[in-house]
C-alpha cells in the first residue's frame, strides 16, 4: 500500500492518501482518505471525488505555492466534505473543512506556515507516492 502524503504542523495534521479507480466511468472516481488533527480534534472518512478535481487541487496547491498566495479547494462530488486553503495577508496558510460522515461531523479551520505548504507541494507531485489504481 502506498503511503501518504502529509502536512505536520504545530497544532494541525492532515494525511492524503487517494484510491483511483481509472476504468470507473463515473465522475467521482477517486476514495480520498482523509485524516484531520486540528487543535486535539481528529476524524477520518473516505470522501468520493472525481480525479479532475483532485488534480485540481494539487495545480491549485502547486500555484499557491509557487505565487505565495491564491487557494485550494478539493470538495466531494456529491456531498458536503470539503478540504481548502488560502493564503492570508502574512504568508500563513488558513486552512478549512468539514468532513461528514453518517453519524458524525468535524468542522475545522486552522492555520499553519508557509513552509509546510512547501513540503505538502512536493509530496502531491509524487504521486506514485500517495496514489494507487484499482
Amino acid at each position: 500500500m502506498n503511503k501518504l502524503v502529509v502536512i505536520d504542523s504545530d497544532n494541525f495534521k492532515l494525511a492524503l492518501n487517494a484510491q483511483i479507480y481509472k476504468n470507473d466511468p463515473v465522475v467521482n472516481n477517486v476514495i480520498l482518505h482523509v485524516m484531520v488533527c486540528s487543535d486535539g480534534f481528529a476524524g477520518t472518512m473516505d470522501m468520493d471525488v472525481g480525479i479532475n478535481n483532485l488534480n485540481q487541487f494539487v495545480k491549485q496547491i502547486h500555484s499557491m505555492n509557487e505565487v505565495i498566495k491564491g487557494s485550494a479547494i478539493l470538495k466531494e462530488t456529491y456531498g458536503e466534505s470539503y478540504i481548502g486553503m488560502e493564503m492570508d495577508k502574512t504568508g500563513h496558510i488558513i486552512v478549512s473543512g468539514y468532513l461528514n460522515t453518517l453519524n458524525h461531523k468535524l468542522d475545522f479551520k486552522n492555520k499553519f506556515e508557509l513552509h509546510y505548504l512547501d513540503s505538502f507541494d512536493k509530496a502531491l507531485s509524487d504521486t506514485d507516492n500517495w496514489q494507487y489504481f484499482k
